[in-house]
């Protein structure tokens, strides 16, 4: 039986009636936090009618966008000043949930059957069952430190939203339109600050607020992705745009995003594919012989060029000790950096062997507590850094060999599919060489531990596997055709 649209509109406007008084009173009241979810609620609503893309996959697009250029600044973005629902937490809660009804009402798991799901799965049941004991001891800490493991499950949002191609192109492109978003906006970042943290504000928190590494580690996947999307159609325009991601890449001053472009590129030399490692080798080559010309022609001491500050942050970067003294301005704190990570590295890794190896120190507690002791002696200043910046330690104190053992397996599963994906072709190896790119960083700095890395990381990977299966399915369902000479009957050809 179906209503009339005269009786539906009355049953809309009596249901409607009594919400709008509720949320009328609530602002009067300045309450937000309900007016501000059935707002939300609204325009996800007519997102949904209007366009054709699944709403997870918009709101995955979003937070991807937003952590790539918002940076720190998004990360802190609060859905109301009293409630801080967090953007990606905000994202897990409404696309997990949309997921979760999707796959009910399909009668399937939210997950596929494969190595990479079960492995990940199993290292999430480890550390939930860790967290359910340090909870009680650490409190709120603890749920801080576990977003290392909970922000995996954007992996399982990103493959279920690429079993869809035209959602697994809007995510790819969403992530490279925001990575060439990001060469422009951190540029101007670098030269007006003052107007992004004093200006463009929410509720006195900066929109956009860049972390340094951060930045050079998305502009690095860019340089990836750029190259690989574009190499067939245009080999000039790939070659020029991965250049310049590479180059803005490289101006960040971070060596991990180096470190991880290299690893792509090395991913893609074990697939023959060695052009890209040529392109940027021969753009370093020409960008180092027309600065040193220069440099001759104007008679300034190649000490003093940028190609020196270049050649010793790559030096540094197998400088472990920090026993060397740089003197270009580039890397003259290299040397304190290494120096910083070595000491830390040691500290994390002989109180977790003394404390408990099999199972991790836990989630809430104080890794840098004997670190600043021994680093920092004599310092009164709060040091807020939680995670010593390499995210295999990190899971090592925190989950112990058990938790480290099952990262590895996960690893080891990305390995096995990378190197599939760079034998199959571009389309197939570019999300999976940004993510190693991504991933590379993160063992020297914090970037899973975070959202503003972690979420773009595990949406990018889930793709990636959603894709392959996806490809896999087509290929499987695509009949052989028949040989020629069974075409031709019994007799063969006449």
């Amino acid at each position: 039986m179906t209503l009339a649209p005269y009786w539906r509109n009355r049953l809309f406007a009596a249901a409607a009636a009594p919400v709008a008084v509720w949320l009328g009173f609530d602002i009067a009241q300045g309450s937000y936090f309900w007016p501000a979810c059935c707002a939300a609620a609204l325009a996800l609503f007519l997102l949904a009618r209007w366009q054709p893309l699944p709403l997870s996959t918009l709101i995955l697009g979003a937070v991807v966008a937003g952590y790539v250029i918002g940076n720190r600044g998004f990360a802190q973005v609060s859905l109301t000043p009293s409630f801080p629902l967090l953007p990606a937490e905000t994202a897990l809660l409404v696309a997990g949930a949309v997921l979760l009804v999707q796959c009910a009402w399909r009668h399937e798991l939210p997950f596929v059957r494969d190595p990479l799901n079960y492995l990940l799965l199993t290292w999430m049941a480890v550390g939930a069952l860790r967290i359910g004991f340090d909870v009680r001891q650490y409190g709120f800490m603890a749920l801080r430190d576990f977003a290392l493991v909970y922000y995996a499950a954007f992996f399982f949002l990103g493959q279920a939203a690429a079993r869809e191609p035209a959602s697994e192109r809007f995510l790819e492109r969403a992530l490279l339109v925001s990575c060439a978003v990001l060469l422009p906006v951190y540029e101007i970042y670098k030269r007006v600050p003052d107007f992004f943290i004093g200006t463009l504000t929410l509720r006195g928190n900066p929109i956009i607020f860049f972390k340094d590494d951060l930045a050079g580690t998305f502009l690095a996947a860019g340089a990836v992705l750029v190259y690989l999307r574009w190499e067939h159609r245009s080999r000039w325009f790939a070659a020029a745009g991965s250049l310049v991601f590479a180059g803005a890449a490289l101006a960040t001053g971070n060596r991990a995003s180096l470190l991880g472009l290299a690893a792509a590129a090395a991913w893609l030399a074990v697939g023959g594919r060695w052009r890209f490692a040529a392109v940027q080798a021969a753009g370093a080559a020409i960008a180092a012989a027309v600065v040193l010309a220069g440099a001759t022609v104007l008679k300034i001491p190649w000490e003093r060029t940028p190609v020196y500050g270049v050649y010793e942050r790559v030096a540094s970067v197998v400088d472990v000790s920090g026993s060397r003294i740089y003197e270009s301005r580039d890397a003259e704190n290299k040397g304190d950096n290494n120096l910083f990570r070595k000491v830390w590295w040691e500290t994390v890794i002989a109180d977790t062997l003394h404390g408990n190896p099999y199972i991790g120190l836990g989630f809430g507690t104080d890794l840098a507590d004997r670190f600043v002791r021994e680093y920092y002696p004599e310092s009164g200043e709060e040091f807020s850094t939680r995670s010593p910046h390499n995210v295999l330690l990190t899971i090592f104190a925190r989950m112990g060999a058990l938790g480290l053992a099952l990262f590895l397996a996960v690893l080891g599963t990305i390995g096995v599919y990378t190197w599939r994906a760079v034998h199959a072709g571009p389309a197939e190896a570019a999300p999976w060489c940004a993510a190693w790119t991504i991933l590379v960083s993160a063992c020297l700095g914090v970037v899973l531990e975070g959202p503003m890395g972690a979420v773009v990381f595990w949406i990018l990977l889930g793709v990636a596997n959603g894709s392959r299966r996806s490809r896999a399915a087509a290929t499987a369902a695509t009949p052989s055709p028949a040989p020629a000479d069974a075409a031709a009957g019994p007799g063969g050809a006449p």
